[in-house]
């Protein structure tokens, strides 16, 4: 009994998330008049509420493993992705080659109708950019700071 009650309250939270998100698209809204709309969105749904799932470029990219790489991705419904720098990369982050590559990528993603997004660390903590911020700037990540209360 507990089961069916759990699968229930699972099931309609899943229900009510996704009828929330088909009504924030913001590029048309979707308008739902059966059960069977619902199933047929969920099955299949529009690109604007799939998946962007974190690309890590830790290999040798080049524009042919780009392209390889999204056009695998979008045989299996991925429209969109974060293009997130990881320990363990080769094409330095932030160069001139790590630039090159990712409007390279925006490119080759428009033309496949795909979506990609940066994303604006390397490592960790935030702020630190690959250590690129406290090279730079080696006041903005002194071991000592931080908030006191």
């Amino acid at each position: 009994m507990r089961s069916k009650y759990f699968s229930f309250i699972i099931t309609s939270f899943i229900l009510i998330a996704f009828l929330q998100m088909l009504s924030c698209s913001r590029e048309k809204s979707l308008e739902i008049n059966s059960f069977q709309e619902i199933k047929e969105h969920f099955a299949n749904p529009p690109v604007e509420f799939r998946s962007v799932p974190f690309w890590v470029w830790n290999d040798d990219m080049t524009e042919e493993e780009i392209e390889k790489q999204l056009t695998e991705m979008q045989e299996v419904g991925i429209w969109g992705v974060f293009i997130h720098p990881r320990p363990g990369l080769i094409t330095p982050y932030l160069s001139d080659r790590w630039f090159e590559l990712c409007r390279y990528t925006v490119d080759k993603a428009g033309d496949f109708g795909m979506e990609v997004w940066l994303y604006d660390e390397n490592s960790y903590p935030s702020g630190f950019a690959g250590g690129h911020v406290p090279a730079e700037m080696p006041e903005s990540y002194n071991q000592g700071q931080g908030l006191v209360i």
